[in-house]
Formats: structure tokens, sequence, C-alpha cells
């Protein structure tokens, strides 16, 4: 039990040190559970016995900007920041003698099989079973500390670590529907979550958008009618987006969030 705590313990001190503002610890056979076939700690790391989850804050003031740049900034930054850390730590579980994979924080994700974009492990439920935080009715993890305001990764490993308790404190108020009122998409409501218009919102200028203006141009007849939508805004925007790393194009039920201290 002692070498269990120590290397939780030891985990954690390594997760602050290359920047992360939360860290948490869950069962990787409580997720197992829960979580659906082909999304499961198991399935990427047969034998996992733990997952680690970490975030690091999203500054204040991206949600304070009029500019949608700085946000799309914000989201690519904090990404490869988070999947640097996964590999450091599972790099420390391999050096211990424990097997480790990291999950990304972003991409690739199964885009396919299913609609709507679905990651190798939910982020967001893992954090919760490590007791960092809540699902509120934006359908995001919200955290005591940071609100929405937080970006997660998670690291499966065959190492048997100390899991944290799921986290039971209201933070997600009954009475406010800011998210919901203020959603773009029209995908979020009291009742269910339509994650196919949340994503093609959001992700309007990312492969899917591209497709869909593609069609656009070969649906056209005019030579002209052709060549002003293939130099329109829509092009500049896909193409900045693909190439940057493809962030979300839509914050509003972050901003609009009050949940967090901070």
């Amino acid at each position: 039990m002692q070498a269990i705590s120590d290397m939780s313990l030891r985990v954690r001190e390594l997760a602050v040190t290359l920047g992360a503002d939360i860290v948490g610890i869950a069962s990787a056979d409580a997720i197992n559970a829960i979580a659906p076939a082909g999304h499961r700690p198991e399935d990427t790391l047969p034998r996992a016995q733990s997952v680690v989850c970490l975030g690091i804050k999203t500054l204040n003031s991206v949600f304070q900007s009029p500019n949608p740049r700085v946000a799309r900034v914000s989201y690519v930054h904090s990404h490869r920041q988070l999947n640097d850390m996964g590999w450091e730590i599972a790099s420390f579980f391999e050096h211990e003698g424990y097997e480790a994979l990291p999950i990304t924080s972003d991409v690739p994700i199964d885009m396919m099989e299913k609609k709507g974009l679905w990651g190798d492990i939910s982020h967001r439920h893992v954090a919760m079973a490590a007791g960092l935080g809540k699902i509120g009715k934006n359908q995001l993890l919200l955290t005591p500390q940071y609100g929405a305001k937080i970006r997660l990764t998670s690291i499966v490993t065959a190492a048997p670590l100390k899991s944290d308790e799921e986290a039971n404190q209201q933070i997600c108020p009954e009475e406010c529907n800011l998210c919901i009122d203020s959603c773009p998409a029209k995908a979020l409501s009291s009742e269910n979550f339509d994650k196919v218009a949340c994503v093609r919102y959001m992700h309007r200028y990312n492969l899917y958008g591209l497709l869909r203006h593609i069609g656009k141009i070969l649906d056209v007849d005019s030579k002209d009618e052709k060549k002003k939508l293939a130099f329109d805004r829509t092009i500049s925007e896909i193409y900045m987006s693909l190439r940057s790393g493809d962030p979300p194009h839509c914050i509003e039920c972050v901003r609009v969030c009050p949940a967090g201290r901070v």
C-alpha cells in the first residue's frame, strides 16, 4: 500500500511540475464498467489498472476578447501542451517499469463509425471519476476552481495507483440556463444534448465544412460563380483551421458559464 501511495504522490507532483493546474486518478475498472465498447481504458491498454487525468486552465482574458482567433490559438496551444505533458507522464511510468499510454487531448479521434466526434476515452468522464469536477448543462466538465475554463487529457497505465473519490459537490447551479440560452447551434436543452448539431456548428470550417463547400462549388453552373465560391472567406477559414489543428469556432457555453472561483 505504501508503494502505491508513493507512486500516486510522485505522479501528482510530476504533473504539477509539468504545468498541470488539476490532476486526479481514477480506477481503470471503474471506467471500463461505464464507458462504451471501444472507448474503455482496456481497449487502449489491456492491462490497464489506473487512469491519470490532468488539466490546464485557459486564460480568463481569452473569454473577454472580441477577437475570435484568440480563442482558437488558445485551444491549439493548450492541447499541444497537454499532449506533451501526457507523453512525459507516460515515460515516467515506463521508466518505473509500468506500461502507460497517453490519450490525445484532441485529435486523432473517431469521426466515421459514430455520429459526432468520439475520443478513445472521454476525458471529462475520467475527470469526474477522478474527483476533479462534475459535468454541467453545457456537457463540459465543471471544476470547483475554474468552472468550464479547463482543458483535459488522460494517461492510461498498468501502474496500481490510489484512486480519488468521485466529486459530489454541486457546481452547475440548478437555476442557471445561460449556456442553453446562448448556444448558437441550439444544441443544448434541459432534456438532451444534440451532439451532431454542436459539432456541425463548432467545426463548420473543418473537413466537414470543406466537403460541404466543395459540394456548393460543384452545384453551380456559372464559371464566375464557381470562382467566387472558390475564393470566398469560407476557403480561407477552412485553410487556417486545418493548418492550425482544427480549433473549434464556438466557445459561448464556456464564455457564459459562471461556475468556478478563478
